[in-house]
């Protein structure tokens, strides 16, 4: 296995961690809550012995013969056109996060819905992955020993403008960071061990329970109210909070153990894919053919067949996403569907490391960054196919319009 192809391994693996590991650890401490709320009947730890090693394997045994194959050259697009496109983008997603923020509030999702808050949020919440994307390949120049351009610059103070403006969940606060040590520290992103002095622990130390406390916040004020969260009878809310606040953190883990138990039951969903994907595409065409049924109530999708499979009480339009190891046993031709998807990670990594210099190391805040930035793509890959998604835009913009990208040339403007 090549240095690279490793690198994106540990990153995926990183990322695998980060996303299952802290269930299991808070699980025994907050048991009561989670039994009440996930439809689940006990065995975690032996079925996450089982499913965690498995797919592991699975996505290094990927890396390992699939990263033999040559990278294949494509022709860069003009290197000036894209600039100056994606600085269009950036203030285009400016403008719309200013009109959110004017407004709505971060409690958007849990008051609105997308498709009754108008045109201008719906374009915000299409472009919101592209931009982190963008993000995404910034952090690739910089990595390759590059120095972002002053125009550049300019470019990513617009993205970190819009995205502070526009936070509708407690995850997009943890983008404020990483965008603010792209701006003024990218050398962090380039720190190895050996680098890291007492001054790089001191920041850690503060900078870490801020964000922390940030992401709490702002996820709990978006459920019960800012207002509310400020009182005494709030801060009593908080201390109280572990049975449900924990429980909400351990939907991935939750996702692939119960559906994992089903699958070894004999209960598959295969046919219930199919037809969500089905009439979830035929509806969105209907948008913009000459079909005349679009359904503005139809919600039958994967996420929200999981959000019913796997929660216990269920509100009346809710979803879930699945996440990478449970869409293993959600996606149509299982077993087959055990190589379909850690070749989808191989392949997303692959398409990042294309504008990686071949000898790059990725440090921990690397590995556990580029998930985050494309993290939809992750949570819930089976909505690639639903084509008029923003995470199909999302899929096709990293894995082929990206190519045409000439990443050192573009960012060093």
């Amino acid at each position: 296995m090549t240095s690279l192809n490793y690198n994106c391994f540990k990153s995926f693996f990183i990322f695998l961690c980060i996303t299952y590991l802290p269930g299991l650890i808070f699980y025994p401490m907050f048991e009561k809550g989670y039994m009440n709320y996930y439809n689940f009947d006990g065995g975690l730890y032996s079925s996450f012995l089982i499913v965690f090693p498995l797919f592991t394997l699975l996505v290094f045994l990927c890396f390992y013969y699939f990263g033999r194959i040559s990278f294949i050259n494509f022709p860069r697009f003009n290197s000036s056109f894209i600039f100056y496109l994606i600085t269009l983008l950036s203030f285009l997603y400016l403008a719309l996060s200013v009109n959110f923020s004017l407004n709505f509030t971060s409690s958007f999702r849990h008051v609105n819905r997308l498709s009754n808050a108008g045109p201008l949020v719906s374009l915000l919440f299409f472009i919101k992955p592209l931009m982190f994307f963008i993000v995404a390949l910034m952090l690739i120049h910089i990595i390759n020993g590059n120095q972002l351009g002053r125009k550049s610059k300019f470019t990513l103070l617009l993205i970190f403008a819009a995205s502070v403006l526009s936070v509708n969940s407690s995850l997009h606060v943890l983008a404020i960071p990483i965008l603010l040590c792209m701006l003024l520290k990218p050398n962090f992103y380039l720190l190895s061990f050996r680098n890291i002095n007492w001054r790089y622990i001191l920041i850690a130390i503060i900078l870490i329970p801020v964000v922390v406390v940030s992401v709490l916040f702002i996820g709990i004020g978006n459920k019960v109210g800012y207002d509310y969260l400020m009182t005494d009878e709030g801060l009593a809310f908080v201390k109280s909070y572990g049975d449900i606040l924990f429980p909400r953190m351990s939907t991935g883990l939750f996702s692939a153990v119960i559906i994992l138990q089903k699958s070894l039951n004999g209960v598959f969903y295969s046919s219930e894919i199919i037809d969500a994907i089905t009439s979830t595409l035929y509806n969105r065409f209907s948008l913009i053919l000459p079909l005349d049924n679009f359904d503005s109530s139809l919600i039958n999708t994967v996420n929200r067949l999981n959000y019913m499979v796997v929660f216990t009480n269920h509100a009346e339009r809710a979803g879930a996403s699945p996440g990478i190891i449970s869409s293993v046993f959600y996606t149509p031709l299982f077993p087959f569907s055990l190589i379909i998807i850690p070749v989808y990670i191989f392949l997303l990594y692959r398409s990042l490391a294309y504008h990686m210099n071949p000898n790059v190391k990725l440090n921990v805040l690397c590995c556990v960054v580029f998930p985050y930035l494309l993290l939809n793509l992750f949570e819930s890959p089976l909505n690639i196919l639903y084509v008029l998604d923003p995470i199909f835009m999302l899929f096709f913009s990293v894995c082929v319009l990206g190519k045409f990208i000439d990443v050192g040339k573009v960012f060093s403007k």
